[in-house]
């Protein structure tokens, strides 16, 4: 891997240094919000697991809302050629099963949306789905699945001596505002969490383990089957974990998105009950599960008049539907807003048709583009990219348009005043390119030209033109390999921001290197752009410190994302290339 360095000290804080041993499971953090639900293969309990086993909620009067409901995608900036493999596949889905909900919390329902990412509380690709917002059963027989307003998540299947947990994690930043013993509910952390626009979400996490000597004792202390099981039942480690899995927060405690709360269990007579006998044994001695899950509850604040200070539990896939874990996919159209993020903020290894589908997710908190890369791998498109929040201006964002295609919107919006401000550059199987693109508001009485195919010769005398004489400078480029010939996609600009630049490009790893360290103390990389097994880059009068590296592997680039994220530098250009197998990018303050 070629590094481009550097700027500052690489010492960095140890993120997550808790005393227990906390779960490894962060290598799979970025695939677990956008890989198809995992179903269970064992068999899972019936019945109630919510904080108070004895008075579980009854659904109310049930109001069916008809398939035709709006579900119509948000006018897009998007836009993507009709020939791209798979692109709007998801947006065409019909609901999975027409959402059936209590008519009095309906518009509650209605009104809820994203006004921040909510990540789901897991990162291990083993846990799935066991129960959704309703469960899979009618005990009454009332003819209505049995309320549960909440989700319920476990392993998918358990071997033979393997512990059932897995982590559980904060769904955003928040302030954790209460952690209890419920003989319902067991261990129980609930984290408040305010976006920036002061719209409020709480988060509750239920059966956690808080060490084993504390649950046994705690539920030594409750009545019923259950103190008769904790008092004369099994003792194994995989039912009540270990001393050292213990709750890591505390009342008042501020905590990260993603960061360790505790580990999954069974605490309650609402965890473990419901696969024990009246006399405190199990039903199937030879479980593996224990019913070890998580018991996960949102809440928003209640929006109808008389009840603003209530607190109401909502659906975060917003599917509202007794038709079990399946439509709790992302390919499910929901007919209500999903709250969980599709995909990270900071994405690479995304479906191109995901970024389309869930468009509005990030846009409509407020959130923008700051960089995007598309690249194709086994006939499909994937993406890389940054939505952030603090970008000024409006913009647009096109994807995989052909040469023809990205002429028109340019011309289309330099008659609106915006000028292209990052480029990308794939190709489709037939080996035409495809180009992806951010625009920005141009500078007041700035002037953009953007060129794209053109081959050396044509691209040297534009140089000449717009740069030797005109004394323009180059905004963004690009440079790609059709047919074993290299073109040129560039914006050249008069009345530029700041006081020079340099290009360079089609340089071998080692010259760009050299000359990335020559520039370094004065100049500062803003763009890279690799072609094949040469390099080349912008670069503009140095503001801050960054870094800059290329060649790096999926884990590679998701490792660097999270030192640079540590030290306070954001992504300002990212780009997947080698049918998305390899990734350049850079950090900036």
């Amino acid at each position: 891997m070629k590094c481009l360095y550097l700027a500052m000290a690489t010492a960095l804080c140890c993120a997550g240094a808790y005393a227990q041993n906390i779960p490894q499971e962060e290598e799979n953090a970025q695939e677990v919000l956008y890989q198809r639900v995992k179903k269970p293969t064992m068999a899972l309990p019936q019945g109630p697991d919510g904080d108070d086993a004895t008075n579980r909620p009854k659904t109310g009067p049930l109001k069916k809302i008809a398939a035709t409901r709006s579900m119509q995608p948000v006018q897009q900036l998007v836009f993507t050629e009709a020939d791209a493999p798979g692109v709007a596949k998801l947006m065409r889905g019909a609901f999975c099963a027409a959402p059936v909900v209590e008519a009095d919390l309906e518009p509650v329902y209605g009104s809820v949306k994203a006004h921040m990412p909510l990540y789901l509380p897991y990162k291990n690709s083993s846990t799935g789905i066991w129960q959704g917002f309703y469960y899979s059963w009618d005990n009454d027989n009332d003819g209505n699945k049995d309320a549960h307003r909440a989700i319920d998540y476990g392993k998918t299947s358990v071997a033979a001596g393997e512990d059932p947990t897995f982590g559980v994690y904060a769904i955003a930043p928040g302030k954790v505002i209460d952690v209890k013993w419920s003989d319902g509910g067991g261990n129980i952390v609930t984290v408040e969490h305010t976006a920036p626009d002061g719209y409020k979400y709480r988060s509750t996490y239920l059966h956690l383990r808080n060490g084993y000597d504390h649950d046994r004792s705690k539920a030594k202390a409750t009545s019923g089957k259950y103190k008769t099981f904790a008092t004369n039942g099994t003792t194994s480690q995989l039912c009540w974990g270990t001393n050292s899995q213990k709750i890591a927060v505390k009342v008042n405690d501020m905590v990260k998105a993603g960061q360790f709360l505790a580990y999954a269990g069974n605490t309650g007579s609402g965890g473990i009950g419901v696969i024990l006998n009246d006399n405190g044994t199990l039903k199937n001695p030879d479980t593996r599960s224990f019913n070890v899950h998580l018991h996960f509850e949102v809440r928003v604040k209640d929006t109808r008049p008389g009840h603003t200070t209530e607190w109401v539990r909502v659906d975060p896939y917003g599917s509202y539907n007794h038709a079990g874990v399946d439509c709790y996919d992302l390919e499910a159209a929901t007919p209500y807003a999903r709250l969980f993020a599709p995909f990270y903020p900071s994405f690479h290894n995304v479906p191109l048709d995901l970024v389309n589908k869930f468009w509005s997710y990030y846009t409509g908190m407020g959130m923008a583009l700051q960089t995007v890369s598309v690249d194709r791998s086994g006939g499909n498109l994937y993406a890389a990219g940054s939505f952030q929040w603090g970008l000024s201006g409006a913009w647009y964002a096109r994807f995989y348009m052909t040469g023809t295609t990205y002429q028109q919107f340019f011309n289309s919006y330099d008659q609106q005043g915006y000028r292209p401000r990052q480029i990308s550059v794939t190709k489709d199987g037939s080996g035409n390119p495809r180009f992806s693109a951010i625009w920005e508001k141009k500078p007041a009485g700035q002037t953009a030209v953007s060129i794209h195919n053109r081959n050396d010769a044509n691209f040297d005398a534009l140089w000449k033109d717009y740069v030797v004489n005109k004394k323009w400078h180059i905004q963004e480029h690009v440079d790609y390999t059709v047919n074993g010939k290299r073109y040129h996609a560039a914006v050249f600009v008069n009345k530029p921001n700041d006081n020079g630049f340099y290009l360079y490009y089609g340089m071998k790893g080692a010259d760009f290197d050299k000359k990335f360290d020559e520039l370094y103390k004065n100049w500062e990389l803003r763009s890279i752009n690799v072609n094949g097994s040469t390099v080349g880059g912008v670069w503009r009068p140095k503001k801050s410190n960054y870094a800059a590296y290329y060649g790096m592997t999926a884990s590679g680039y998701q490792a660097k994302f999270n030192q640079f994220s540590a030290e306070g530098l954001r992504l300002i250009k990212v780009q997947n290339y080698d049918n998305n197998g390899r990734f350049s990018a850079i950090w900036a303050k």
